[in-house]
């Protein structure tokens, strides 16, 4: 490849002379960013003000302010300057490339080394429009360069790599711009006990009073202003994710939810109860004359320049005043990783599979609080850049990202979900994210934008993955056009991680884990933990929670099942049958690995095993004593056995004239084929275990047990072989034969004229 600048391009000797020594080379990169249009004149001047006064990387600097992405550079300049984009990991370097140009050197310029191609070398460069770095590496190894573009992270991992650095050296290349004078002051609360103290001083014991005017005023006094900032703050430092403020007859409580669990944080007393209610509303700009409907509002607290955190505010009436719950939306502590949400190996597999499909729509299920956002988010997150236009309609938008266009559904107006949908099919979107499917509206608009082109995501509000087919069903959508439209369903759950400071080994019976749902054959090693306590996890045994996911794929089998509009319980089944691991296994699979105990695993999910039809979850195991008869010669019944352990006799006319001992042996197909009458009784010797399958729903046996389909094919095939014998045999007995020596015809035989 040749240099992409004309001065790369000279020789060395010439080099010298063209040498910028002022350092111009090292804003390069942000120049042709500004005249571009990706960051503004005075954005470019405050980052040359830290790269004078700090050092560092132009490109760095702006993503720390984050005025560009990570990918702008890489995408900048090898879409409009040609520089070849390159990812390390799936362009290996050769060994006798690092040689040439060694750790010391490449850190210098955040370079790499690539390959030799005769005598020219191939390196990646985070900014390789810095032509003064670039001289400079080609005096370094004397060779002609062809110079690629790749991320700072990418070449910082190849440093690890390839150079061996270690993750602290790793860091220092990507460093942070200090914030100094931009923290807010915010109030702390140290003593509780004091501050409601003082705030109960300020009010008479009265009745209820209607006094709006004084209300807001006691609700601006210090006291009650300390008091609410001191419980907003200790709950976003205590990782609390909802915040419950309920008065009572004799006293008010202030509840956090951390978890997924409710823990008291204090009482508060009664004269104060209209004070701090008034002053959450006044915070989230709700009407504190109005204490007769819900209302819902928005509280934001700014923690620093980068750093906000926002309340979602909810008033209710009750009956001895307004109950106020506010959830936490705080953007620092949210992941929007997917391969850190807690899935099993097999289901993000099949979760990256739907994800890579062109159109269709994406359902994410589970009740209220089981991480359905996050997981939208999450997979939103992942595929958002810059080549893909993504539009969400959310009730409303709890966290921003950057690249994806949000929405706020206001009824009030008329912006409904259906709405929304209908304008952003006009917007030429690539991803489309409805917050939640709630009506025939809705649901008929993202099935038809799922079946013209566009991936669609949603939500609904449904027990598990099976049952969302027949919620869609339910309110007006034809099963034909779920079955080619929806990609896949995810139900989930959220469940609570055992503290790994202080988990303990717990013991169960055998017959109690079988029960819960896991194998014989795996009780007698299983090593099971639960929740012990210590100052880590509040004495509580839990820290943290984790996700239980239930991933139904819409293959061709699921879909043929939905157009034909099966039972819920069969869909389950055939679902499972394609892939799919239901709540509770994949709940027993975080016991298993010690995450989590087997009581979060009961209280979050529900096993369906027990109420499917036998043959659809496994055909009957049935047991019998000895002389008990599993077939009777003459009955019309059409159901076949395998048998699993001991011995039968088979009896026909009242004598013996077999006996069945093989494990695996098939008896009583010939009766489901045809349909006709046993002729024969089996009889148990002793005790005898055999598996039922059903006559009746023989196409689905066959469908579904590829070793029944074969044994009854091998079976058929026997009896056909052993007809044509019979009827060769019989044919042969008109066959005209040779006479015997002699001349005399055989004893019988007709005479010579009448054959």
């Amino acid at each position: 490849m040749a240099l992409r600048s004309d001065d790369l391009q000279r020789k060395s000797s010439m080099k010298k002379t063209i040498k910028d020594q002022s350092g111009a080379g090292k804003i390069k990169i942000g120049e042709l960013l500004s005249k571009a249009g990706y960051i503004t004149p005075s954005q470019l001047e405050t980052a040359k003000k830290i790269l004078q006064k700090k050092g560092g990387r132009l490109s760095n600097i702006l993503q720390q302010l984050e005025y560009i992405d990570e990918t702008t550079v890489i995408n900048f300049l090898s879409r409009q300057h040609n520089y070849p984009a390159v990812v390390i990991k799936n362009e290996p370097p050769s060994k006798d490339v690092l040689k040439l140009l060694p750790y010391s050197e490449a850190k210098k310029y955040l370079a790499f080394p690539l390959r030799m191609a005769g005598n020219t070398l191939q390196i990646t460069m985070s900014e390789p429009s810095d032509s003064e770095a670039v001289e400079e590496i080609q005096n370094l190894v004397n060779k002609e360069l062809s110079v690629c573009v790749s991320t700072e992270a990418d070449i910082v991992e190849a440093y690890q790599k390839y150079y061996g650095i270690d993750a602290e050296e790793a860091k220092s290349f990507l460093g942070t711009v200090e914030e100094t004078s931009n923290e807010m002051e915010v109030t702390q609360v140290d003593d509780f006990g004091s501050i409601v103290a003082e705030a109960a001083d300020d009010f008479e014991i009265e009745g209820d009073s209607d006094d709006d005017i004084g209300e807001q005023f006691a609700a601006s006094d210090a006291p009650i202003i300390k008091l609410v900032n001191g419980i907003l703050i200790k709950a976003v430092q205590d990782g609390a994710s909802d915040i419950h403020v309920e008065p009572y007859e004799k006293t008010m409580q202030v509840r956090y939810r951390k978890d997924g669990s409710l823990f008291k944080s204090m009482n508060l007393p009664l004269t104060i109860k209209n004070a701090m209610v008034a002053r959450l509303k006044i915070l989230s700009g709700l009407d504190i004359t109005e204490r007769r409907v819900p209302q819902d509002g928005r509280i934001k607290m700014r923690m620093g320049k980068n750093r906000s955190v926002d309340f979602r505010v909810s008033s209710l009436p009750t009956l001895f005043g307004e109950s106020v719950v506010l959830r936490i939306l705080d953007k620092a502590s949210l992941n929007v990783d997917l391969t850190k949400l807690g899935f099993e190996i097999e289901t993000f597999e099949m979760l990256k599979r739907c994800l890579r499909r062109p159109q269709g729509l994406l359902l994410v299920t589970g009740p209220t609080g089981s991480g359905k956002t996050v997981t939208l988010y999450s997979a939103l997150n992942s595929m958002n850049s810059e080549d893909i236009k993504i539009l969400t309609a959310e009730d409303p938008v709890e966290f921003n990202f950057k690249g994806i266009n949000q929405v706020n559904v206001h009824k009030e107006i008329g912006m409904t979900f259906a709405a929304a949908l209908k304008a952003f099919l006009r917007q030429d979107p690539d991803i489309i994210m409805v917050g939640e499917i709630r009506d025939i509206d809705t649901a008929e608009i993202a099935i038809k934008a799922a079946m013209t082109g566009h991936l669609v995501f949603s939500t609904l509000h449904t027990n598990d993955s099976a049952a969302t087919i027949g919620r869609l069903v339910d309110i007006g959508i034809p099963p034909y056009m779920l079955a080619s439209s929806v990609t896949m369903v995810l139900s989930q759950r959220l469940g609570r991680k055992l503290c790994g400071n202080c988990k303990k080994i717990v013991e169960y019976e055998p017959a109690e884990l079988i029960k819960i749902g896991f194998r014989e054959e795996e009780v007698k090693d299983l090593t099971i933990y639960g929740p012990n306590g210590c100052t880590e996890c509040n004495g509580l045994g839990y820290r943290g929670r984790v996700g239980f996911f239930e991933l139904m794929e819409i293959t061709d089998e699921v879909a043929k099942a939905i157009s034909a509009e099966v039972p819920e319980d069969q869909l389950r089944k055939i679902a499972v049958q394609e892939g799919m691991t239901p709540l509770r296994d994949a709940a027993l699979q975080k016991v298993r690995t010690g995450v989590t105990s087997i009581e979060e695993a009961l209280r979050r999910t529900v096993a369906h095993r027990e109420s499917l039809p036998a043959y659809l979850v496994n055909p009957d195991q049935e047991n019998y004593e000895d002389a008990d008869v599993i077939i009777r010669e003459g009955n019309k019944d059409i159901d076949f056995f395998k048998l699993i352990r001991g011995a039968l006799t088979v009896v026909k006319g009242g004598k013996k004239i077999a006996e069945l001992t093989e494990p695996g042996e098939y008896f009583g197909e010939m009766a489901s084929i045809t349909g006709e009458q046993r002729t024969a009784s089996i009889i148990s010797q002793g005790r005898s275990t055999v598996k039922r399958f059903p006559g009746d729903k023989l196409e689905e046996i066959i469908d579904k047990y590829p070793d029944v389909s074969r044994h009854l094919f091998k079976t058929m095939t026997k009896r056909l072989q052993k007809s044509n014998q019979i009827i060769v045999k019989l044919a042969g007995g008109g066959v005209r034969r040779p006479p015997p020596p002699g001349g005399a015809p055989p004893s019988g035989a007709p005479p010579l004229g009448r054959r």
